[in-house]
């Protein structure tokens, strides 16, 4: 009689024959968004992913960065997970993410790619520790029907700061006299702020290594709090209390007009208004300058245990995973058309002239973890942060929060110090980090 063990090494060859010795050898935990219509459309897509390669994928649905770090420092890091330069560079730096060049110069998927997201791919030391997932920009999407009801022109492609004031002004609407709105006229939220600096041509260097409020950005602050006390738009403090989502306000007609992600797969899948979408309005008679990122992606712990199903399922995520196809970060994809057959909601609603102006005039990605360095980002935005909330809640003046600046970066100057000492830091970002400080002086 043969013994348990010969009868079981010819099962134990034939699964390592098929690419791994067990099925939970060959697990990948990926960091999905913490949404739960995304959820539902990967778990089927995961099982086919599954069936195709032996790579089982397991869904961690993402809360956070702090989250992030957090398992990183307890030994727990996600296989596959998303961040954005800053986060990317900062691990990066202290070693905790996988070089994925090996990777990129063997696969396919490194060419197809469009320019702009392998550029933003490289690290200062030469390697690619992420790969671009998304890219999007902005817009102005707004209620057909309430501009009709309001007799006023819906906007068009060269409308204006001053027109958008001015359609706001006739949407909003205060039916009994309470002087608090039925209907505002435009929601922008606070993180759209920069892409409105950039359109007023506000220069945004990259990887900067102080904080500095040009006076571009300045009048953009003022133009913004101009709306809220007009009344024409709520603050941060009457959206909370409204208790909604900005697309629910769009939805029920709390506002006629929202900043929103274009694309954006939510609003397209929820809104049952009749709307559409315009370009952001520009500034005077300035060129426009639109928002669009090409930042942030997928990024590869060092601790994986099997790089190979990892890096081919971070591939996967990019250029095959159906929930997030058609892709607008490859090359060879006829993205609007591809878009308006998946959503053919999409025509006629200005989706097409907003990504085309988007990419004709594309004015870069204008977000503080862009803007500033991977190091600075952290020190600067725990002191400025603080300061825009207080300003859009109106609790601080935009000379106040100009006047914390120098303080600002002296607190900033101080902890890129000690981090320059930080032996945790890899010599190639430690290096470029002294160089910096020792040629930027704060404004």
């Amino acid at each position: 009689m043969k013994s348990l063990s010969a009868c079981l090494l010819p099962m134990v060859l034939l699964l390592a024959g098929c690419g791994g010795s067990t099925r939970e050898d060959r697990t990948i935990v990926y960091n999905c968004a913490a949404n739960t219509t995304e959820i539902a459309a990967l778990k089927p897509a995961s099982e086919k992913f599954f069936a195709r390669t032996g790579i089982r994928v397991k869904l961690n649905p993402f809360s956070g960065e702090d989250k992030l770090y957090a398992m990183i420092a307890a030994g727990q890091a996600p296989d596959v997970f998303y961040t954005n330069n800053a986060v990317r560079d900062r691990l990066a730096a202290e070693g905790r993410l996988l070089n994925l060049r090996p990777f990129t110069e063997q696969d396919p998927l490194w060419a197809k790619l469009r320019p702009e997201v392998r550029a933003a791919a490289a690290s200062v030391d030469g390697g690619i520790y992420s790969l671009g997932n998304w890219t999007h920009t902005c817009g102005v999407y707004y209620d057909r029907a309430a501009f009709k009801a309001a007799g006023i022109t819906p906007p068009t492609a060269d409308w204006t700061w001053a027109d958008l004031r001015a359609a706001a002004r006739a949407l909003t609407r205060d039916d009994n006299g309470d002087g608090k709105p039925e209907c505002y006229g435009v929601f922008i939220p606070a993180h759209f702020i920069e892409a409105l600096e950039q359109m007023n041509h506000a220069p945004i260097p990259q990887g900067a290594v102080f904080l500095a409020i040009p006076p571009e950005a300045r009048e953009v602050y003022a133009e913004y709090l101009g709306l809220i006390r007009e009344g024409l738009m709520p603050d941060i403090r009457r959206v909370q209390a409204l208790g909604m989502q900005a697309a629910q306000m769009l939805q029920s007609g709390r506002v006629a007009m929202l900043v929103e992600a274009v694309p954006h797969p939510g609003l397209v899948e929820t809104l049952t208004i009749d709307w559409a979408v315009a370009p952001l309005p520009r500034f005077g008679h300035k060129e426009p300058h639109y928002f669009r990122s090409a930042s942030g992606g997928l990024s590869l712990s060092v601790t994986v245990k099997n790089p190979a199903d990892a890096w081919r399922t971070l591939a996967w995520l990019i250029s095959e995973a159906e929930p997030y196809q058609p892709s607008p970060v490859l090359a060879g994809v006829p993205f609007v058309a591809a878009w308006e057959e998946k959503y053919p909601r999409l025509r006629d609603r200005g989706f097409r002239e907003v990504w085309e102006l988007s990419e004709k005039y594309a004015g870069g990605d204008p977000r503080y973890f862009v803007r500033l360095a991977s190091w600075s980002m952290g020190p600067v935005m725990s002191r400025f942060q603080p300061w825009l909330d207080r300003l859009w809640s109106g609790d601080a003046t935009v000379d106040q929060v100009v006047a914390a600046v120098p303080g600002i970066n002296a607190d900033v100057r101080r902890d890129l110090e000690r981090q320059a000492q930080s032996a945790a830091l890899r010599p190639a970002w430690r290096e470029q980090l002294q160089k910096a400080l020792a040629e930027s002086a704060a404004p």
